[in-house]
């Protein structure tokens, strides 16, 4: 097939030149000219992506990959989906942009009102649009401040929030924060995530049990009778970046019983694990009915591969916004592309079949077999700490040795690179980078799973 043949989106890979290859390369060094260098390593010269379809991507050499980043969850619905590129072009053919947030144009209302009807019974009736992940879960602490008139939070080690100040002062990825650490506010409370792989009490449980709970429930108590107490929770219903960490089935519906006890705004962020990446459409419904959030955040696959972030939420918290900023003639949040018309028209189309019951029947057959075939490499490779997924949203995590579990985050950056000189797409992630993260779109094959598995044993036979 040549370069320029359609792609399908369901092919397998094809490697012509090893990646990345001369034309990738030059495209690189003239982005490195003119672009940032903190935009990728220093060393290395990234493959350059020339398009792609379904769970498919070519790069400028012609080299095709089987695609299990989906662009970091963004691409949900398969790269260029057909629906989603027809209701976008035919909203640039009547409006590209609006008035931001201070007029509102047919796509915005269409869009909050079926947002709206998603989160309804639930009590997320009411809904703020965003651009972004980060930018959405500034809004939800912004919602929590103007509802408790406390400043402080309740955040997760191992959290990822996003990186702008807001969202990064929630984050906890060290790396990430060093450079600014100085200029970020001391907003966050911290306290453990149940990992159950990387216990993190001094004294490991045999099995999580939740003693971590306790941990965090004492801290958080500390913090409540102190001069200035926390106002809400935050936390992802599973950890994405930090390579698929899933709490205990109990843990959420716990954790929003102490923070209503305590009068604590309980805040969700699903932008990695929302829009059906688990198999329900969210992720907290993989736990039970007493999970539901005070404030949901959305975000990634929401839109399908359009940029949109949403924020959903109870009537009595977001009407707040009403009360406390309307009466000065500001909006309750404002930017430049607040509701763009293109990316509204493109969620419209996503959503449907983000929430159709075939959706979520294919991530859950697909997911489990691609796990399946994670746990078997992990039984069969000594480098394979542990094997764990949620729908498709999974992750191998990489050790040294099993008995201590001591990171191998060199080896993870040589199993991306392995997989992607043989036509798989794969990202490093874990709070020590040591974790290999599969966030496939949600349409993908399970052909080219099978494939992906076979590529990667390859791999983790060969990668010392």
């Amino acid at each position: 097939m040549s370069p320029r043949e359609p792609l399908r989106g369901d092919e397998l890979p094809r490697v012509v030149t090893p990646p990345p290859g001369p034309r990738s390369r030059a495209a690189a060094r003239r982005l490195r000219r003119v672009e940032g260098a903190a935009i990728w390593g220093a060393d290395e010269s990234p493959v350059v992506w020339s398009r792609a379809r379904g769970a498919v991507v070519e790069d400028l050499d012609g080299n095709r990959y089987i695609d299990l980043t989906a662009g970091f969850a963004v691409a949900s619905l398969g790269h260029a989906n057909p629906d989603i590129a027809r209701a976008v072009s035919a909203q640039a053919r009547r409006l590209t942009q609006g008035l931001g947030d201070l007029a509102p144009h047919h796509a915005r209302e269409r869009l909050v009102r079926a947002l709206a009807k998603l989160g309804k019974p639930y009590g997320l009736d009411r809904v703020l649009l965003a651009s972004t992940g980060s930018e959405a879960v500034e809004l939800a602490l912004k919602t929590a401040h103007l509802a408790t008139g406390r400043r402080r939070f309740v955040a997760f080690a191992g959290a990822y929030h996003g990186q702008s100040y807001g969202a990064l002062a929630a984050t906890d990825y060290p790396g990430l924060r060093a450079p600014v650490e100085r200029q970020l506010p001391d907003l966050a409370i911290r306290v453990p995530y149940p990992y159950a792989y990387r216990c993190p009490l001094p004294e490991r449980c045999a099995g999580c049990d939740l003693r971590c709970f306790e941990e965090a429930a004492r801290i958080v108590d500390r913090a409540l009778s102190g001069p200035d107490p926390p106002g809400a929770v935050i936390l992802e219903p599973i950890q994405g970046r930090s390579g698929c960490v899933a709490p205990p089935p109990d843990f959420l519906a716990r954790l929003r019983a102490y923070a209503h006890e305590r009068k604590l705004v309980f805040v969700l962020d699903e932008v990695m694990t929302g829009a059906g990446r688990t198999g329900p459409f969210w992720a907290w419904e993989r736990s039970t009915p007493n999970a539901v959030p005070d404030l949901l955040v959305a975000g990634k696959g929401l839109g399908g591969g359009v940029a949109i972030a949403a924020l959903l939420g109870r009537a009595k918290l977001m009407d707040l916004w009403r009360k406390h900023v309307l009466p000065t003639g500001e909006a309750p949040h404002a930017s430049t592309f607040y509701a763009h018309p293109l990316a509204c028209a493109g969620a419209l189309a996503a959503l449907p079949r983000l929430g159709a019951e075939e959706t979520g029947a294919h991530v859950e057959r697909a997911g489990a077999l691609f796990l399946d075939g994670l746990r078997a490499l992990e039984a069969e490779f000594p480098a394979v700490g542990e094997a764990r997924g949620a729908g498709l949203l999974c992750a191998i995590e990489l050790v040294r040795d099993r008995g201590s579990r001591e990171p191998a985050a060199e080896l993870a950056w040589k199993v991306v690179g392995a997989l992607q000189e043989d036509g798989v797409l794969a990202y490093p992630g874990g709070v020590h980078d040591n974790v290999v993260c599969f966030t496939p779109p949600l349409t993908i094959t399970e052909e080219q799973l099978r494939a992906a598995l076979a590529v990667l044993r390859g791999v983790l036979e060969r990668v010392p």
